[in-house]
């Protein structure tokens, strides 16, 4: 018999809790009160390196498939 482990979340007194539902032992509380100072240049620094990081994904992926379509046609062009 196969037994699949199905995770609940609870959210009582400002605490997220993970409850697994055949042991009913308590797996993991995280607070959510946690208020902290946060500096939005830090924030905006990420977004932009995140934007970078995508871009240059976008463009080595395009230089890929170019490249496989180029070789291809080279290879279908050699054939005949």
């Amino acid at each position: 018999m196969i037994k699949l482990y199905m995770g609940k979340n609870y959210f009582h007194n400002n605490k997220l809790s993970n409850v697994k539902s055949d042991k009913k032992e308590l797996l993991q509380s995280t607070n959510l009160d946690s208020k902290g100072v946060v500096d939005i240049n830090i924030l905006l620094n990420r977004v932009k390196i995140e934007k970078k990081n995508q871009m240059k994904r976008k463009v080595i992926f395009f230089s890929i498939v170019t490249l496989v379509l180029i070789l291809f046609g080279t290879f279908i062009a050699i054939i005949e």
